[in-house]
């Protein structure tokens, strides 16, 4: 080599020795791995697994293999060749994005549902190859626009004010066309749809609001008409009661007055008979009044003590009779001398 010294060379000529082997290894050791690379992809390639959830098929070409849906397991296909199509054949929820309906009353309300299904073993290949794309990749797609469309069509039928009321009866009916529908297009087996939710727009809750704050006003304007008429009445009940009591009392006063003057009254009747019974007892013997009299004044003459005379008839509490006595020896008035 040009330039360079006899040891330089020599060092030179080892090291392309050594390189020669060691590039021919590397190169053995690259094939080595590219071979074992191809082995396990075609070994990973040649089986699949179905899971107990699940049934399968197989398209070779596009073409599906089977008439009857592969169980679940371990099984065996072309690398490369085979794709492996599965859909899930337990109870399986489908959840329906929110959407709108309209009412009748043309109010708007936003949905939110739920659709539980099953695909039934002899349906697995309709609903793989027969529906949509090849495999499961388009049967919620399909359920969803007929999901919708049976809503809406019983929603168009509703009133906004009734529909929380009715909403029971209206998800049986929702249920009801839902699963008939999807049963026919599809095959599928429905079991049941709820009604997750129903928001009515912002429009009518801000009216219903409204609503709700006027009726709740005229409640306590109601209930604040009730409390004052009550509060009212009570003043006319009291002013009644006092009215009658005071009535009450003027009745009995005015009772107690008759009867203490119709006391009087018989009271005084009875002393009168009283007292005519005895002068008629006390004059009888006489024959006459006159005469009763002559025999007053002589026993006032026989017991005269000077003093004008006077005779009392009757009790203590009667009226007292008075009778002028003449003086003795003479016809003028007793203590005139005459």
């Amino acid at each position: 080599m040009v330039g360079l010294s006899q040891k330089e060379e020599k060092g030179a000529i080892m090291s392309e020795a050594r390189f020669v082997p060691l590039q021919r290894i590397g190169f053995r050791y690259i094939k080595f791995v590219i071979i074992g690379l191809a082995a396990f992809v075609l070994l990973t390639g040649s089986y699949y697994k179905v899971d107990q959830t699940e049934l399968a098929n197989v398209r070779r070409f596009g073409v599906v293999q089977y008439d009857k849906p592969v169980r679940p397991g371990l099984h065996f296909k072309i690398p490369f060749v085979d794709t492996v199509d599965r859909v899930q054949v337990t109870l399986t929820t489908l959840h329906v994005p929110p959407f709108d309906v309209t009412t009748v009353d043309n109010q708007k309300i936003t949905l939110d549902l739920n659709f539980n299904y099953t695909i039934p073993v002899e349906k697995v290949y309709h609903i793989m190859y027969e529906i949509g794309r090849s495999g499961n990749v388009d049967i919620e797609s399909q359920i969803i626009p007929v999901v919708k469309d049976r809503t809406a069509r019983i929603f168009a039928g509703q009133n906004m004010a009734t529909v929380n009321a009715n909403r029971s009866a209206i998800q049986i009916e929702i249920e009801k066309s839902v699963s008939v529908t999807v049963e026919e297009l599809f095959g599928i087996q429905p079991h049941s749809l709820q009604i997750a939710g129903i928001t009515p727009s912002p429009a009518f809750m801000a009216s219903n609001e409204a609503a709700v704050k006027a009726k709740n006003e005229a409640v306590a304007a109601e209930n604040t008409k009730r409390t004052r008429q009550f509060e009212a009445d009570q003043v006319v009940i009291k002013a009644k009661g006092e009215a009658d009591s005071a009535i009450e009392a003027a009745r009995g006063r005015s009772q107690s007055t008759l009867l203490e003057a119709e006391a009087n009254k018989t009271k005084q009747s009875l002393e009168g008979q009283g007292l005519e019974a005895r002068l008629t007892a006390e004059i009888k013997p006489f024959g006459s009044p006159d005469k009763y009299i002559e025999y007053l004044k002589a026993k006032a003459t026989l017991n005269w003590n000077g003093q004008q005379p006077q005779i009392v008839a009757g009790s203590g509490t009667s009226t007292n009779l008075l009778i002028p006595v003449p003086a003795p020896g003479g016809t003028g008035s007793p203590g005139t001398g005459k």
